[in-house]
């Protein structure tokens, strides 16, 4: 007997229901598409190789169309782990072990299980910050996924195994004799071919890049299996929010616009035929150059209220 679904569960349950008209896209779109996306990128052909391809992912579209010369750093430096990003992978990795457990459900033996997995795992690139953790910030990880997994109980309706339910799904697509190479990973993918929804789990806030995010995913899979996935949501575990929409023709000519354009900034970017272009914003806070970038440090200025010039 299935269990009674809470008002949030429908919730869900609703915006990510199929349509009683709801038809998959026909094959020519995928044909139109994949056209579209050859011949903005056609200046690309021969000036990268199967061995040394153009690698694009969300991150370096999302990045190269904020801050290049953010981008450009983001991408020479080597990744550091810290508490936010560990705790958004130890929260999937959470999910992933709750849709395949067997037992009694426990949000703290859960993540219990998910942190070992990762700690333990020495393909894990996270798992070396994990073991250094110290007791009281090992501590304050636990409690913070507990509280996403226990969300995702509470507010997530159960996945049932006849969804298909896929996590960490990755997706990944080539052109010019693979020397341009798109790649993606996806946190859960419900659903069969043709019919897929595609969901992003954040843990944070949702913003208007992780639409962009979801449309590049859906844009890499129609590509890939040929058939277009039939809706997308980013779901944020801390506020119990979904934010959908549906696969259209429209939405995936406006991925492949925005991936085309980013593709060929990164393209400039890489082979260093201009200096790259600074632009002020969020991602400031962050940024290698903080202390050192004009632009950025003004800008920050201006975010914290401090800036002399201001009136």
């Amino acid at each position: 007997m299935d269990t009674e679904l809470n008002p949030l569960q429908k919730a869900v349950i609703e915006a990510l229901g199929v349509p009683a008209d709801w038809e998959p896209l026909p094959e020519d779109i995928v044909h139109s598409i994949e056209s579209q996306l050859e011949n903005e990128l056609a200046p690309l052909k021969g000036l990268f190789t199967a061995e040394e391809p153009l690698r694009i992912n969300k991150h370096h579209i999302a990045t190269v169309h904020g801050c290049e010369k953010y981008h450009v750093l983001n991408r020479q430096s080597q990744f550091a782990w810290n508490i936010n990003t560990v705790r958004g992978t130890i929260a999937h990795k959470g999910i992933e072990l709750l849709l395949n457990w067997r037992g009694p459900i426990i949000p703290s033996e859960i993540v219990d299980a998910a942190i070992t997995s990762v700690a333990e795992n020495p393909r894990e690139s996270a798992s070396d910050f994990i073991i250094s953790l110290p007791a009281h910030e090992l501590a304050e990880l636990r409690g913070a996924v507990v509280g996403a997994v226990s969300n995702f109980l509470e507010c997530f309706p159960p996945v049932k195994p006849q969804w298909r339910p896929m996590v960490e799904y990755s997706a990944s697509y080539s052109l010019f004799d693979k020397s341009v190479l798109f790649t993606s990973r996806m946190d859960l993918v419900l659903g069969g071919p043709g019919r897929k929804v595609i969901i992003d789990l954040k843990t944070g806030r949702l913003t208007p890049t992780h639409r962009d995010d979801l449309r590049f995913y859906a844009l890499i899979e129609t590509l890939r299996s040929r058939q277009a996935p039939r809706s997308l949501g980013s779901y944020s575990l801390d506020s119990a929010r979904l934010d959908s929409e549906d696969v259209t023709e429209g939405l995936l000519q406006s991925a492949v616009r925005r991936t085309a354009q980013g593709t060929l900034l990164i393209a400039d970017l890489a082979l260093k035929t201009r200096e790259p272009e600074v632009r002020p914003g969020f991602q400031c806070r962050w940024c290698p150059a903080n202390d050192t970038c004009a632009q950025g440090i003004q800008y920050l200025r201006q975010l914290s209220g401090d800036d002399e010039d201001a009136d």
